[in-house]
């Protein structure tokens, strides 16, 4: 039961990975109000089930490390070889098929890093914004788990959430001088800032640069932290079972999303938010067996390679496929995207993460 149970998440995270390659697809073309395909540019939201998701899976994973190192090297493991492969992928095809580039060499240095926008470069394909968040959330997780804090979690997320929804509502409060609006939007992760900058701002300058980094990076995860906090709390209805103090928390992330005004954030986000918690609390319960099948779980094996390539095989397609009907066109590119993602998956994605646990088990024992 836990194992079919454990496929229907994959075919969740699936089914948003394929989202987000429609959106992509869909949006390099111009269609029609009245054409199918012009709703495409809906799966955008998407993107909001990956960071549940990651808040779901994150307290799985925490808790089965017997140390720091573990986790860092799990992480590592994960989410580096097709990355690196995807950085060098962008840099190359966009140098020669695309507009020439204007990174910068310490932006593209540091792209291999993942923590380019923690020092203030710039990403050098445009899906990388949300692997900030994503590094973001293991680093909270990761110190509360080397403060002995993850029982504590229900409240410590309680009492993120409060503060997160007390940001978001001064926004509505009035101010002599300015409107106080929260740092909640993804082009605020990576700002102007740079190393550089230090050496050219004042004491206070730098004080309020932390405080807004530390705020917009940690505290509010470029306004998704209700999403990965909705994750945790659908957890722990998993693993402790229901509770209306957790189904409180995950309506007030709901809620809490409802008000944010912030420009990147649709007015209708929130529902497609309702909308993933209830598909993922069906799923916790064992209630959409229809998704338990072999198809949509291989989406969900091969969707971090997917969600980190798409775009490489969209620069190279696009102009190719320009004489085709676009619907056709479309679909070619997403049958090679999944090509290409099932064959890093399996060729390097999967060996790396095999051979670096299999090294760090060697070298340090269980």
């Amino acid at each position: 039961m836990e194992s079919k149970r454990l496929l229907e998440f994959d075919a969740i995270r699936g089914v948003a990975a394929l989202c987000i390659v429609l959106f992509h697809y869909g949006s390099s073309y111009q269609w029609s109000n009245l054409h199918p395909f012009h709703y495409l540019r809906y799966l955008e939201q998407f993107v909001q089930l990956f960071f549940i998701l990651s808040g779901f899976f994150i307290l799985l994973s925490i808790k089965r490390i017997k140390r720091s190192l573990d986790f860092i090297v799990g992480r590592f493991a994960r989410l580096y070889p097709v990355y690196w492969i995807s950085v060098i992928t962008t840099v190359i095809i966009t140098s020669t098929i695309t507009k020439p580039r204007t990174d910068k060499i310490y932006d593209i240095v540091l792209n291999f890093s993942i923590f380019q926008e923690f020092f203030g470069a710039r990403n050098v394909n445009i899906v990388y914004w949300t692997l900030t968040l994503e590094l973001a959330f293991y680093i909270i997780i990761l110190s509360l788990y080397k403060f002995k804090l993850i029982k504590q979690i229900e409240w410590i997320c309680g009492f993120w959430l409060v503060v997160i929804f007390l940001n978001t509502f001064k926004a509505y409060i009035p101010s002599p001088t300015a409107l106080a609006m929260p740092i909640h939007y993804e082009n605020s992760l990576s700002g102007d800032f740079s190393l550089s900058t230090l050496t050219n701002t004042s004491i206070s300058n730098v004080i309020d640069f932390l405080k807004d980094f530390l705020k917009s990076k940690f505290l509010l995860l470029g306004g998704r932290a209700d999403l990965f906090i909705s994750g945790i709390f659908l957890y722990q209805i998993k693993t402790f079972g229901f509770s209306k103090y957790r189904l409180g928390m995950i309506i007030f992330c709901v809620f809490t999303k409802a008000i944010d005004y912030s420009p990147d954030t649709p007015r209708y986000a929130f529902l497609f938010f309702a909308f993933f918690v209830i598909v993922i609390y069906l799923a916790i319960y064992g209630k959409l067996s229809v998704l338990a099948n072999q198809s949509l779980a291989f989406l969900g094996i091969i969707s971090y390679s997917l969600y980190l390539t798409h775009l490489q095989v969209q620069w190279l397609l696009h102009p190719i496929l320009a004489p085709v009907p676009n619907e056709l066109g479309l679909i070619i590119k997403v049958l090679s995207a999944i090509a290409v993602a099932s064959f890093l998956t399996f060729k390097v994605e999967q060996p790396a993460f095999g051979l670096l646990k299999s090294y760090y088990k060697n070298k340090f024992g269980d």
